[in-house]
């Protein structure tokens, strides 16, 4: 859930510190707190950015930001080692990622000095290029202050469980609303990068965007394309597309259509996925837009109704992707943002994890029920087309564009029938009953003849004509 009625009901029923006071007393990861407090009256400890801004949402985060004030980096470091798993990030950052002992399992707590950023003489608005100063005797306040965004610079000091929140971001949390801190111009030069993390957070969060907020968004887009000289002397993107291919996935993920939308009027899509712009300007048959057309396919894919006729809690990320360009004059664009922006960049077990391979095989597949006749097929090959993860969200996907198309043709015909043998033949996982070695026992010279036999054993255990190893070698005789 997000905002809304969570959080009008969070207010009613507990103060915000006291619901941040539950989340800290009931996470294991932050048990050694309480410890290293004992240990260095001097020290306070803070939950921070997105770790409060989660809790305030009435969400429970999986990540754990803190930043540790009155103690230097050495002796924190020497006591988190005594405490579990800890890499020192850099110098220049001053963060720990770090695993307590018996939380193997769970995302390490990123731990961090509190820093003041200053712009260079060379400033390109890229994060790099910023100077990053880390040190223990820094207040809250103004590590507060070099934050983005209101609602992620807000603090808790574990010790006395009081709230910081010196640029009110808990009222834009409760208005739903996102603002920068301080002045959006400044904070927009310093990190341009910023930029697009607005928009993200927009989608991901169903919040609005404060209008000079949303003014300095639009009027300082040409800053992610700002330049810098390399160590090998040729010019590279200060702001890389990797990091725009990151902020565009979380947000269109979370919320497609709403990510498009934004990304449309604040003019970063005409910069980064022209293509995708230009389907404004493409008028198909029925007097709408490609754009449009997208944004309906997308908002298909999405809905509540559609999810639960395929048994899915939520689109893949995948197909989402791949939908981009379906009404595109060239389909294998959106394959091509996959690659540019390093769409592939999250880890295997990420939420926000996109396969360009996948991506390919759904573009290259989405057209196969107009040349083939799913009632003619062999159940094996059935079987080895659609009943995987990825076969399944291809049908999610040719059918959520017949949907889209609203037309009858004859492949609409043919995704009935493919939606209807897929409840039979992949609803159930078929134990394999032969194997290779099981069928040469009969003579038969290893080769191709081995594969056609045990797809015919496949054939007739799926239609039910077979169900057992001693069924299967009795139709093996019969057939040689």
């Amino acid at each position: 859930m997000h905002g809304g009625i969570l959080i009008h009901y969070a207010n009613q029923s507990a103060t915000p510190e006291s619901r941040v006071a539950i989340f800290v007393e009931s996470e294991t990861r932050l048990t050694w707190t309480s410890l290293f407090l004992n240990q260095y009256p001097q020290a306070k400890i803070y939950l921070v950015g997105g770790t409060m801004r989660d809790i305030l949402l009435g969400h429970l985060p999986k990540d754990i930001d803190l930043v540790i004030t009155g103690i230097p980096a050495d002796i924190i470091e020497r006591f988190l080692t005594s405490q579990g798993a800890v890499r020192f990030v850099g110098e220049r950052f001053g963060t720990f990622k770090f695993v307590p002992h018996g939380c193997r399992s769970q995302e390490p707590i990123d731990i961090a000095l509190p820093r003041k950023e200053s712009i260079t003489p060379n400033h390109s608005s890229g994060r790099k290029s910023l100077e990053i100063q880390s040190d223990h005797t820094i207040p809250i306040q103004e590590d507060l202050s070099r934050r983005d965004f209101t609602i992620n610079a807000i603090a808790y000091n574990l010790q006395s469980r009081e709230i910081i929140d010196p640029f009110f971001g808990q009222n834009d949390l409760c208005s739903q609303i996102i603002r920068t801190v301080l002045t959006p111009e400044d904070r927009f030069y310093e990190d341009s990068t910023r930029i697009l993390r607005g928009l993200r957070l927009a989608a991901q969060l169903r919040f609005g965007i404060e209008q000079q907020t949303w003014s300095a968004i639009c009027n300082n887009m040409d800053l992610l394309n700002n330049k810098i000289i390399s160590h090998d002397g040729t010019f590279a993107y200060a702001v890389p597309r990797d990091a725009i291919g990151r902020e565009f996935a979380m947000g269109f993920i979370s919320h497609p259509v709403h990510t498009l939308t934004l990304w449309e009027q604040s003019g970063a899509l005409k910069m980064f996925i022209p293509w995708l712009y230009a389907q404004k300007n493409i008028v198909l048959e029925d007097k709408t837009t490609a754009f449009d057309k997208t944004k309906t396919l997308l908002h298909t894919l999405e809905r509540p109704s559609f999810l639960a006729h395929h048994e899915l809690d939520s689109m893949h990320p995948n197909v989402l992707i791949a939908a981009l360009s379906m009404f595109c004059d060239e389909n294998q664009k959106a394959l091509h943002l996959c690659r540019d922006l390093y769409l592939h960049q999250f880890p295997a077990n990420h939420w926000a994890r996109i396969d360009c391979d996948i991506v390919e095989w759904l573009i290259d597949n989405t057209r196969i029920l107009e040349n083939n006749d799913p009632s003619s097929m062999r159940p094996s090959v059935f079987e080895k087309q659609f009943c995987s993860q990825k076969g399944k969200q291809l049908l999610a996907l040719v059918h959520a564009i017949e949907l889209t198309q609203s037309r009858h043709c004859a492949s609409t015909q043919r995704l009935h029938t493919a939606l209807r043998l897929y409840d039979h033949y992949c609803s159930q996982t078929y134990p394999k009953l032969v194997t290779g070695s099981d069928i040469l026992e009969f003579g038969i010279t290893p080769g191709i003849k081995v594969r056609e036999i045990m797809d015919i054993i496949r054939d007739a255990q799926l239609i039910g004509k077979i169900e057992t190893k001693e069924q299967a070698k009795s139709y093996i005789k019969s057939i040689i």
